[in-house]
Parts: C-alpha cells; sequence; structure tokens
C-alpha cells in the first residue's frame, strides 16, 4: 500500500514505513478487517514463492454484490500476471444479474484496465479529500450564512432500521451484517427535517476518528451530517489532518467541502458490473476497505 501511495504521489517516496505507524493502522482498521474476513461466502486468496508472501485478494460478498476489498502485489513482483492471476481465482467466470462485482479501484491505467476484464466498469469517481484541522475549525466558525441543522444521535437498533432503509437504492443491494457491525462499532449520527418523521441522511462515525459511510435521501441531504461528523472529530481528536471519502458525484457534498480548505488527496474509481444509481447521496466508508 505504502509503495502504490509513493508511485501516486499521495505520499513522498523516501517517508520511511515505521513499524510504529504499521502497528497503529493495523490497530485502527482491525476490527473492520476482521469483520469482512468472518463473512460468510467470501474468499481471500494468498501467492506465495517459496520463501515469502508475494500478494493477495480479498472479497466478501453482502446480499447480490460481491467486494473485491483488496488486491496487493509486491513491488517486486509487480507486471508478472499476479494481480490477474488472483483476480481470475477471487472473481471466477463472469458476473450475473443475481450476482454483481465492484471495487475501489486505485491504480494506474494498466490497473483498471485488468479490472474492465473482470466485468466491471466505471461508475464514478472515489476520492480522498484532507483539510488541516485548523483551517477547518476556522472556516467553520466563519460561516455565519450557513446555519447548522439539528444533528442527533440513534440507538443502534434504530440506526441498522434506517441504515436498511436508506441504503439499498442508493448501492444497488443490501448491507444489514455490514451495519450491525458498524453499531457496535461507531456512533450514528442522523438529521430529521424540521417536522419530518424519518431521517433523511445518516453517518457513522468512531471514537478513533473513522467517519462513514453516510447516506441521505438526497444529494444536499448528506452534507449536514457528514460535517457533524467532522465537527466531531475535530473537537475530540488531537489531529493535525481530517480526512473524509467522497464520490465525485456528490456534488453537493464536495462544493461544501471545497469551502472548507478540503483537497483531494487520492483519487480512485468506484468500478461495478452494475449501474449505481444514488452515488450522489453517499459517501464511503473511511478506511475505505468497502465502499
Amino acid at each position: 500500500m505504502h509503495d502504490s501511495a509513493a508511485r501516486h504521489g499521495a505520499v513522498p517516496p523516501d517517508q520511511p514505513l515505521s513499524d510504529e505507524r504499521i502497528r497503529g493502522d493495523w490497530a485502527r482498521q482491525r476490527p473492520l478487517i476482521e469483520f469482512i474476513a468472518a463473512q460468510p461466502e467470501g474468499r481471500y486468496l494468498i501467492c506465495e514463492n517459496d520463501a515469502d508472501l508475494v500478494g493477495y485478494a480479498r472479497m466478501v460478498r453482502f446480499g447480490a454484490m460481491e467486494e473485491l476489498t483488496e488486491l496487493m502485489v509486491d513491488p517486486d513482483y509487480q507486471g508478472t500476471g499476479i494481480g490477474r492471476a488472483l483476480l481470475e481465482r477471487c472473481w471466477p467466470g463472469d458476473p450475473t444479474r443475481d450476482l454483481g462485482r465492484i471495487v475501489v479501484a486505485a491504480g494506474a491505467p494498466s490497473d483498471l484496465t485488468l479490472y474492465t476484464e473482470f466485468g466491471v466498469m466505471p461508475i464514478g469517481g472515489h476520492w480522498h479529500m484532507r483539510a488541516r484541522v485548523d483551517e477547518y475549525r476556522l472556516r467553520r466558525s466563519q460561516e455565519t450564512d450557513a446555519p447548522a441543522p439539528e444533528v442527533h444521535r440513534l440507538t443502534p437498533e434504530r440506526a441498522v432500521e434506517e441504515w436498511t432503509t436508506l441504503e439499498p437504492d442508493a448501492i444497488g443491494h443490501e448491507r444489514p451484517a455490514l451495519h450491525e457491525f458498524f453499531a457496535r462499532d461507531r456512533t450514528c449520527l442522523a438529521y430529521t427535517p424540521v417536522a419530518g418523521e424519518r431521517p433523511a441522511s445518516l453517518c457513522w462515525v468512531s471514537s478513533g476518528g473513522e467517519s462513514g459511510p453516510a447516506i441521505g435521501h438526497s444529494a444536499g441531504d448528506l452534507v449536514p451530517v457528514v460535517l457533524a461528523a467532522l465537527d466531531r472529530v475535530a473537537a475530540e481528536r488531537d489531529l493535525e489532518m481530517l480526512s473524509v471519502y467522497t464520490t465525485t458525484l456528490s456534488w453537493w457534498l464536495i462544493r461544501r467541502l471545497r469551502r472548507l480548505g478540503f483537497r483531494v488527496f487520492w483519487p480512485s474509481w468506484v468500478m461495478c458490473s452494475v449501474p449505481l444509481p444514488g452515488l450522489d447521496r453517499y459517501a464511503p466508508t473511511r478506511p475505505p476497505h468497502v465502499l
């Protein structure tokens, strides 16, 4: 992952990847990765030579969708066909009307071309956006023309119920098990319009500063809950940078984030075997192991 980030300019090529940083990243991401690994009907494949692991791929299934969550090859072995071989075993045959495929794809054009050979095509961009915390706080304090809508917390049971209602129409498949996991690991923020009976948008946020996914009834409804999650992280965590993921179809959210100092840090693609109807009102997870 670090080598890929350096090649694409997201981190300096000479920036060391310390054991401390690896342990910190693993501690934050371990619960989600272990949840993914435990799901039935998934696949986890490794490629190794006589001495070492040189590549691996992991796929998780949610309802009628198989999502490729990771495909990694050791830099010394890239270009030797290992990635293709892993995909052939992870995604055998073609996608069908009853079982689709999806991947958040970061990489060079050749990498994206390889994915298209397995039945997925670009649906929209997937952007990692970042802003300095001090700049974000300053700009938020200066927003006099943007009154803050009422955002509240939901109980875990109510959160899962509302996600089950709002999400499937946006991403084309159901993921109740994922939201049951988030209900144990994160807090669900909800925006309910004045006189509204049901929430118009939802966003998960963890005590460790991991925000998303978020979903709205409309694209504009996405903004209040995402900003509420960012406000919470900025206030409670000692961080230099804020991070959030968006789809490039979420114009309302991107426009607001740009006003608050966010810039594109890492661009990638959402690729799927079927159209996804509502990515303009959806914000992906952070970290992005699943959409």
